[in-house]
């Protein structure tokens, strides 16, 4: 069975939208051609993969129905899921991220290491996991875990967010759990850097819906659906890198597309807020003594506005011409609002720089 994910459901295609083009493909690739791919490359080899998904979900046959969902697409991914279903109503969701043109193979080899790495070196369960690289019909197919009842979220046209959910359709996320979403969305990230060398997950927008949710009676929870690289942004200097890490993070936080797909807008202050606390609450959990992530916590409420400023010239040719469009003209109000955030936190907590965040 095949369909396209929408927050309206599941929709069929006819045998005439098989032969659509997928949206943003540069080869032109069909509807028909991108699923006929994944069913091959399941089932190729005796069923190879489809065997290995049955003994991870810890069934011993294989399944009576196999449910691919196209889910979205971007400038170099087309993600499917792929749900096995199994005679006894037992099923199992897994992710399937399709690359085609050749900058996005080049960038699924990528991700597929990093996302290999980072389970090696930290035990967190906040991004997918890597289940196999596979080549096929020209196509690179990235396998990975599936984060159940987790979808996209995006400003709203009034400013809000929106939970983009499959299943039960778009809904509004409250003022105050949407502060949660972004302190859980900067302590993923927080959690994820290289304490001593600075390392990070970069880059990462809110556009392209890296950042899930699941919103339940419980409140929010959040998780990273990918990592496209982890690395220091200036090599060979941990307090520079970690410094660009902080105010890159600040900077992604404001922007969003309208829906996900309209124009770029700049997310109320409040938002950076929350994730500025977020950052500091993960670098006070994780502890380890004097490193360079402490003492950069401890140093940035000493910076000026204007210092903050500088501080960027480094960091905004990582973002588009759309983004910067929307960056330029704020960046500076952007900087004063971030300065006064670190006095504000540095005051309530009633420490002095020597001993902040001890």
């Amino acid at each position: 069975m095949f369909s396209v994910a929408s927050p309206q459901g599941d929709l069929a295609l006819s045998s005439e939208e098989f032969q659509v083009k997928l949206e943003g493909c540069p080869s032109q690739t069909t509807y028909g051609a991108y699923f006929s791919a994944i069913f091959s490359v399941l089932v190729q080899d005796n069923c190879r993969v489809l065997q290995g998904l049955a003994q991870k979900s810890g069934q011993a046959s294989l399944p009576a129905q196999l449910h691919v969902r196209a889910e979205k697409h971007g400038a170099l991914y087309h993600p499917a899921s792929l749900e096995l279903i199994w005679s006894g109503g037992t099923s199992s969701r897994y992710a399937l991220l399709v690359a085609i043109s050749g900058a996005g193979q080049n960038a699924l080899h990528r991700e597929a290491c990093v996302l290999h790495a980072l389970h090696d070196s930290y035990d967190h369960p906040y991004l997918p996991r890597n289940l196999g690289l596979l080549e096929h019909r020209g196509m690179t197919f990235l396998l990975a875990s599936w984060f159940s009842n987790f979808h996209e979220f995006h400003v709203d046209a009034q400013g809000g967010l929106s939970l983009w959910d499959h299943d039960l359709g778009v809904r509004h996320i409250p003022d105050d759990l949407a502060g949660q979403v972004f302190f859980q969305a900067s302590r993923i990230l927080t959690l994820y850097v290289d304490t001593q060398s600075g390392a990070c997950i970069h880059p990462w927008s809110h556009a392209a819906g890296d950042f899930i949710v699941r919103m339940d009676d419980h409140g929010v929870d959040v998780q990273l659906s990918t990592a496209r690289g982890h690395d220091p942004y200036i090599p060979d200097n941990s307090l520079a890198s970690l410094f660009a890490f902080f105010l890159d993070l600040a900077l992604r936080m404001r922007l969003d597309r309208v829906d996900g797909v309209g124009e770029w807008v700049w997310l109320d202050k409040n938002f950076l807020a929350a994730a500025v606390t977020g950052f500091f609450a993960t670098v006070a959990e994780r502890g380890g003594g004097e490193t360079p992530l402490r003492i950069l916590s401890r140093v940035l409420s000493s910076f000026t506005h204007q210092e903050l400023l500088e501080g960027h010239a480094g960091i905004l040719d990582g973002f588009s011409t759309n983004e910067l469009a929307v960056i330029i003209p704020r960046v500076e109000m952007h900087c004063r609002e971030l300065a006064g955030m670190l006095q504000r936190m540095k005051f309530q907590a009633g420490l002095n720089e020597d001993c902040f965040l001890r």
